[in-house]
């Protein structure tokens, strides 16, 4: 007689069970450790729901299935299909998952403080020595489909999809420092800016440092712009570390978009679900960037809308900052 090996089947119902860690991170965009201590953190957060219908799903599933979502974009029909789940069942968790984590904002997403502003002036100026800086500032467009209304062509930006324009700021590493996602793809880069907190607190003079924007945005004492037609070598080496450095938003945001699929792609959620959505996954860069979970393949520049270029919109001091700053340091 010959005797047969005995065949264990695997268990596919826990993908941190099953998937080794490189398939597990192409997945779901985390460590299995970092989904573990992110599980920690949002559990107060979730729900359990008990009725005469079947068991509840466990929170680490509800978790996985919210990722995998983030991170590829799949229709929830599909995703419902392939985590035996139905599809509400899916809106419902991607909703549930994605509020819990934007819960953590400010414990992931915060702009440095006054006294923590030197710190983020080195890191900038080892970068390509420019002086002063803590902080790059840009926009991005995540399409959504028309929200539907009397209102909703001022969704409608300047390449003619409909999007929200959100403004991003970033420090050395391409951590976010700042985001927000409240304003439709109409609005210009430079009105979100000049109608946020962080332009209020540098306009009242709390930070020594400055904001490094693209030409779409005022050259002011707080936000430097590059020159847009540089005559001499010191010019145009400022210009030179300038664009250098601003690149810094321009990459995390291509990373972002890239790790996370759904941000490329017109999302169907609900305005308020949205935003939520595009919190948790400003967090979860983060927390990828921390864990140093960087992968080449992320490595895109930002499919980019809002250069604008013509006449600066230069502010009181703003002109005369930068050419300061470009006597002494170039």
């Amino acid at each position: 007689m010959v005797r047969v090996p005995r065949i264990i089947p695997v268990d596919r119902s826990n993908p941190m069970a099953y998937l080794n860690e490189g398939d597990f991170v192409m997945r779901y965009r985390l460590s299995k450790e970092a989904v573990r201590d992110l599980l920690r953190e949002i559990t107060p957060h979730l729900q359990r729901i008990r009725n005469n219908r079947g068991c509840s799903v466990p929170y680490h599933l509800q978790l996985l299935v919210a990722l995998r979502y983030l991170a590829t974009g799949d229709l929830q029909i599909t995703m419902g299909d392939c985590s035996d789940m139905s599809t509400a069942s899916v809106s419902k968790y991607v909703k549930i998952v994605a509020t819990a984590i934007a819960r953590l904002a400010a414990r992931y997403i915060h702009f440095p403080q006054p006294d923590e502003a030197l710190s983020a002036v080195s890191q900038f100026f080892s970068l390509a020595r420019m002086p002063g800086v803590i902080g790059c500032i840009d926009g991005s467009h995540i399409k959504k489909i028309s929200p539907g209304g009397d209102n909703a062509k001022v969704y409608r930006c300047r390449k003619g999809y409909m999007s929200l324009n959100v403004q991003g700021i970033c420090d050395a590493q391409m951590k976010f420092t700042n985001i927000l996602c409240s304003w439709p793809g109409s609005t210009h880069d430079a009105r979100i800016f000049e109608n946020s907190r962080i332009y209020t607190r540098l306009e009242e003079g709390q930070y020594s440092g400055h904001l490094l924007g693209d030409s779409g945005y005022g050259c002011s004492s707080f936000l430097l712009t590059p020159l847009l037609n540089p005559t001499t070598e010191k010019e145009r080496k400022y210009n030179s570390a300038h664009i250098k450095t601003r690149n810094l938003i321009e990459r995390a945001f291509g990373i972002w978009k890239r790790r996370f699929a759904c941000l490329s792609i017109p999302l169907r959620t609900k305005l308020a679900t949205l935003k939520v959505i595009i919190i948790a996954c400003a967090i979860l860069h983060n927390i990828a960037i921390e864990r140093r979970l960087i992968n080449d393949e992320y490595e895109l520049p930002d499919e980019h809308d809002d250069h604008e270029h013509g006449e600066e919109r230069n502010a009181a001091g703003g002109p005369q900052k930068r050419t300061a700053l470009i006597n002494r340091w170039f």
